[in-house]
């Protein structure tokens, strides 16, 4: 199922905080491959019995690499 939010309704979805659990959570960048100002980045995240896959589109700014985007899979 493919979803779409606008940055503000992205930002509804956290309170703000880290969750209380948040440091039981594994991360894995899996990683980087740059093409001149653009790079994707994959990153595992183990969390639980949960496990997702995001990809990141990074974009190079005169203020060093941002986030242009991002999409994940849920594994099951």
């Amino acid at each position: 199922m493919f979803v779409s939010w606008s940055l503000d309704e992205y930002r509804g979805l956290f309170p703000g905080r880290p969750a209380a659990d948040e440091a039981a959570g594994r991360r894995r960048i899996d990683g980087v491959d740059v093409h001149g100002s653009v790079a994707t980045a994959p990153m595992t995240l183990r969390h639980g019995a949960g496990a997702f896959t995001d990809v990141f589109l990074l974009a190079r700014t005169g203020a060093g690499w941002r986030i242009a985007n991002q999409v994940y899979h849920r594994h099951t």
